[in-house]
């Protein structure tokens, strides 16, 4: 793997304990790279495995009896698969931020803002702590919270959902992170707010030249601001694909999420799904997981197969073995 990039997955692996004895993947093959600067969309159904490779990232899988169990997980260069707890300390919050699913998952209902913040400034040691309301006044300007002073005095069920995720997003930079894991941040919030979140995103992008892993169910708004996009299905990644190639996809999974999409602008008559549900974890078949559900699979996509990713094109992958059928969309 090379050292160029920011952060490198390849072929992860992630098990559950069940019990002392049995093991469940709920991960097999995740790949995934991202380079600085660059907002990577991570999309699928739920289930697919996207909020379980968040918390690799941050080192929390033991917080949900899960482990990695093998591949290679680096972070500019250095190996997440054994860190000890003192790699960790110097990488979570301080050069990995991490944006929680919905803004209900905090800030802390117990904690003033201004203290929320507080401890996320003083992660750094040496910071002075007489600066400490100053960084977090400047924080909340830069997350566009207007009134700092007030809000800094005030608690989580004061502020609105939009509100609340400014927050959590300045927690999360308040070390001026490489990485923000931004795990559905959009989640439970209207569509106005939802917009500006992303342009918030994006800003920090431009300001810092922060790379960014977005997760969303939403194809349509991680292709709007999104570099590449990956997609997982049943734990394993289905297809890497440039933002702007999205309609030139070479997997039967994406076009279905794509075709399944809200189409506000271009109403195009009766709503898409996709036909079946996800195979559970604990009982994916053993050839493509998506065949049962799709209407290009042949007996070959159906038998025990390598789920790697095939390379197609620049920087475009899928693991479809008949992608070569599949024509635009």
């Amino acid at each position: 793997m090379s050292a160029n990039h920011l952060l490198e997955i390849k072929d992860l692996r992630i098990e559950v304990r069940v019990t002392r004895t049995k093991r469940l993947s709920i991960i097999d093959t995740a790949t995934l790279i991202i380079d600085p600067g660059e907002i990577i969309g991570l999309i699928g159904e739920s289930g697919s495995g996207k909020t379980m490779l968040c918390r690799s990232l941050v080192g929390t899988l033991a917080r949900r009896g899960a482990y990695i169990a093998s591949g290679e997980l680096k972070f500019d260069g250095i190996d997440l698969v054994t860190a000890k707890q003192n790699v960790w300390s110097q990488i979570r919050g301080k050069r990995i931020g991490y944006v929680p699913q919905s803004a209900l998952a905090g800030p802390n209902p117990v904690m003033t803002i201004g203290a929320q913040l507080a401890e996320a400034i003083l992660q750094d040691e040496n910071f002075p702590k007489s600066e400490v309301k100053n960084r977090a006044l400047e924080l909340l300007s830069i997350v566009q919270i207007h009134r700092p002073e007030t809000v800094l005095k005030q608690y989580q069920h004061e502020l609105s959902g939009g509100m609340k995720q400014r927050v959590m997003i300045a927690c999360a930079i308040a070390q001026q992170p490489q990485l923000i894991v931004a795990d559905e941040p959009t989640t439970g919030l209207d569509v106005t707010v939802q917009a500006e979140i992303m342009q918030l995103l994006m800003k920090i992008r431009e300001d810092f030249n922060t790379s960014i892993i977005l997760v969303s169910h939403d194809l349509p708004l991680v292709n709007e601001i999104c570099d590449d996009i990956v997609v997982m299905h049943a734990g394993t990644t289905v297809e890497k694909i440039p933002s702007k190639l999205i309609k030139f996809s070479k997997h039967p999974y994406t076009i279905a999420l794509y075709n399944s999409r809200i189409d506000l602008v271009e109403p195009k008559g009766e709503l898409k799904t996709i036909a079946g549900q996800p195979p559970s974890v604990g009982s994916w078949p053993e050839g493509c997981r998506f065949s049962e559900r799709c209407d290009l699979a042949t007996d070959l996509c159906k038998v025990k197969q390598d789920l790697n990713l095939i390379p197609i094109g620049d920087n475009h992958q899928t693991s479809c073995l008949r992608h070569e059928q599949i024509v635009r969309f």
